[in-house]
């Protein structure tokens, strides 16, 4: 009885780890991938920043905050690199969310939900220009849109019972 428990366990572990393990330099996944709305805006993400759909940003379930993804869209054949900054997508079949600037560069926004491929760049592949080029192009791009983020979503008031 234990020693079919404790197997149970050790299998059940082992998958986890391996569902889990981005350590390979070349992690290639194809999918659908959605963009977020701009009702996010302003939202706060899994790594804290706050979401602006003109930064090239995305949602992904395992791979690690702050790595950077190459998105390749196979019907307009462009491609582009996003940094991974929140969690999700949380709808069936997606592998990715992209902010809607990845999804404008690409040619996602008229389809809605599409197929594509992604990869993970590996740390190796990733200069110091590379890296200075992509955040300023974020910036750039988010500043030509300034917006002061509101809270978006409120807590609704639940209504007291009156008891008969």
């Amino acid at each position: 009885m234990i020693s079919s428990i404790l197997k149970i366990t050790i299998l059940f572990f082992e998958l986890h780890l391996k569902t889990f393990d981005v350590s390979g330099l070349d992690k290639r996944q194809t999918g659908n991938a959605t963009f977020y709305s701009s009702r996010f805006w302003g939202v706060k993400t899994t790594s804290g920043e706050r979401y602006n759909p003109y930064q090239f940003t995305a949602a992904h379930r395992y791979f690690p905050l702050g790595s950077w993804v190459e998105v390749t869209f196979p019907k307009t054949n462009k491609s582009t690199v996003v940094r991974v900054n929140d969690r999700g997508p949380y709808r069936r079949g997606a592998i990715i969310d992209l902010s809607l600037a990845a999804a404008k560069e690409i040619g996602l926004v008229p389809f809605g939900v599409s197929k594509v491929a992604i990869r993970l760049i590996p740390e190796i592949e990733i200069t110091d220009s590379l890296r200075s080029v992509w955040v300023n192009r974020d910036s750039t791009n988010a500043s030509l849109h300034p917006f002061v983020a509101k809270k978006v979503f409120k807590k609704k008031k639940k209504r007291a019972r009156k008891k008969i």
